[in-house]
Formats: structure tokens, C-alpha cells, sequence
């Protein structure tokens, strides 16, 4: 995947969606801003290093992360936080919409996606 322009990576996302018949909500710049800036631990700004260029650092949980992986992180619990606050109270109370389902109403998962403006590596041709 890494060799991928960004947009074949959402097209595959996106296609791979449709075919499970699963929504991708896209984020926006202002959405992901920051993602990666913060412990998902406990919220510390992170340190980075120039010898570790994928690497981030937090002084108070004193753990080496990547970057990515605390992005996704992030952006999980923000998306967790974005919709809880959007769904109906039944869902809320259903533990992720199974009454709903019962009663022939499924609720879909979400997939989030992200519209990020470019790689941050180029890519081999």
C-alpha cells in the first residue's frame, strides 16, 4: 500500500466499502489537524526526534510511539466522540445499535477515511 497514490488508496477503501455495504466518512483537514501532536495515553503534547523520524515521544507515560499509529489512534476517539454525539439515544443505549438490529433496523459501521492533501513520502514509480 505503500506505493500508492493517495487516491488509489480511498479508491480501494471506498470500493472495498461498497462491496461490504459499509458508509466511509471522510474527515476534513480541520478534523485530523493535530492528530499525531498528542499522547493517546494521556493527552501530553509529544516530542519528536530527528534521529527517529517516525518516532514520537512522550515525557509522561516515558513511551517511544509511531506516528501513524498514534494518528489513528487519535482520530478513532475523535470519531467516537463526533458520532456518539450524532446518534439517536436507543443506539446509545444498544451498545453499538444490536436492539436496533433486532428489531430489523441495522445500523451500519462506519469506516472513517481521511482526506489527507498528499503522501508524506513520494512514491516509486
Amino acid at each position: 500500500m505503500n506505493a500508492w497514490s493517495f487516491s488509489e488508496a480511498q479508491r480501494q477503501i471506498e470500493y472495498k466499502a461498497r462491496w461490504t455495504g459499509l458508509p466511509v466518512i471522510r474527515l476534513s483537514r480541520r478534523e485530523t489537524r493535530g492528530s499525531s501532536m498528542t499522547c493517546p495515553r494521556c493527552g501530553e503534547r509529544l516530542q519528536s526526534d530527528k534521529r527517529l523520524t517516525r518516532k514520537l515521544w512522550c515525557s509522561k507515560c516515558r513511551m517511544l510511539m509511531d506516528r501513524d499509529s498514534v494518528a489513528a489512534v487519535n482520530l478513532a476517539r475523535r470519531r467516537r466522540v463526533r458520532f456518539a454525539r450524532s446518534r439517536p439515544p436507543i443506539l446509545l443505549e444498544a451498545q453499538g445499535g444490536a436492539v436496533e438490529a433486532v428489531k430489523g433496523n441495522p445500523t451500519p459501521t462506519v469506516v472513517p477515511g481521511v482526506d489527507a492533501p498528499k503522501l508524506t513520502q513520494p512514491t516509486k514509480s
